[in-house]
């Protein structure tokens, strides 16, 4: 494998979206300045079109792996790498067929870097926040010369990782490879490779759990609501499944509370019966530890009561 973790990491921020589209406004006025439905499909379709020669360009990067990584040098490379969501404002026309559905648990949005065999977490605006080690590859000592990345969330309640998207792993990166592959891959990742992943013992100071999918037809969501979760839902993530990794705010990955999928999915599920709406949290098993100073957010900075 030719490539090395930071010309990965250069690499991520060739995938970025235009200024225009990654400004900082909040999820609320997002909602608020809602856009017809055609314009955000039409936006998708866009999106899923640039894919492609967004990939050409990902190529001839990899082929400027010395000129990227002195660029990369010279700034925060971990700064906006995360993939943002936005509202989503209608039900997009082909949602049972190419959506996946993933619960987000009220946290900190997380970068998770396994490289020399140290693994770090990193907010969204590319601070540092702890320093451990862990049974990723590239994240312990006996695994120095590998690293893997991770889109994740910093829950404070359980002390715990929740792993929304694989972005590298063992070295071999995916953000070019569509959301449904990435998902399937790393699910099977931590079955197999990682079963010991998900507890605390020396080797792994936080767990890390692995957020599972599922598909966007009715019969899927009335199961995914019914299930009751180890962490309080902040809301749904719904990422279309030919979707890349792309640093920034996208179009192919949607945003809701539970309380809003009725009215702008047309379901008619029974959301007064989930324990989702009730909120119920964890109670802290030990002291917080890992503080963030980004608050959790998944376009934008969330707006605290």
């Amino acid at each position: 494998m030719g490539d090395t973790f930071d010309d990965l990491v250069s690499n991520l921020s060739s995938f970025s979206v235009s200024n225009e589209e990654n400004c900082a406004v909040s999820r609320i006025d997002l909602y608020k300045t809602k856009t017809s439905k055609q314009d955000q499909e039409t936006r998708r379709s866009k999106f899923l079109d640039r894919q492609k020669s967004d990939r050409q360009k990902s190529l001839s990067v990899l082929r400027n792996i010395e000129e990227e990584s002195e660029s990369a040098k010279k700034t925060n490379p971990y700064k906006n790498q995360l993939m943002l969501s936005e509202w989503l404002q209608d039900r997009p026309g082909d949602f049972e067929e190419n959506w996946l559905c993933k619960p987000a648990p009220v946290g900190h949005r997380t970068l998770i870097v396994a490289h020399k065999g140290r693994t770090e977490s990193y907010t969204k605006n590319g601070y540092r926040t702890a320093s451990f080690p862990s049974l990723l590859p590239g994240g312990s000592n006996s695994s120095r010369s590998s690293y893997s990345l991770l889109d994740a969330v910093w829950c404070d309640t359980s002390q715990s990782f929740y792993i929304l998207d694989l972005i590298c792993y063992r070295g071999h990166p995916v953000d070019d490879s569509e959301a449904e592959f990435r998902f399937y891959w790393g699910a099977t990742k931590f079955t197999e490779d990682l079963p010991e992943i998900s507890s605390e013992h020396r080797k792994n100071k936080y767990p890390m759990i692995w957020l599972h999918s599922t598909n966007c037809d009715e019969g899927s969501l009335v199961k995914l609501m019914g299930q009751k979760q180890d962490f309080e839902v902040d809301g749904l993530l719904f990422y279309h499944k030919m979707g890349h990794y792309a640093a920034g705010t996208t179009p192919l990955v949607g945003w809701l509370k539970p309380e809003m999928l009725n009215e702008v999915l047309e379901l008619n599920l029974d959301l007064a019966a989930t324990e989702w709406i009730l909120r119920i949290s964890l109670t802290p098993s030990r002291p917080v530890t890992t503080p963030s100073r980004d608050s959790n957010d998944w376009s934008s900075p969330k707006i605290q009561s």
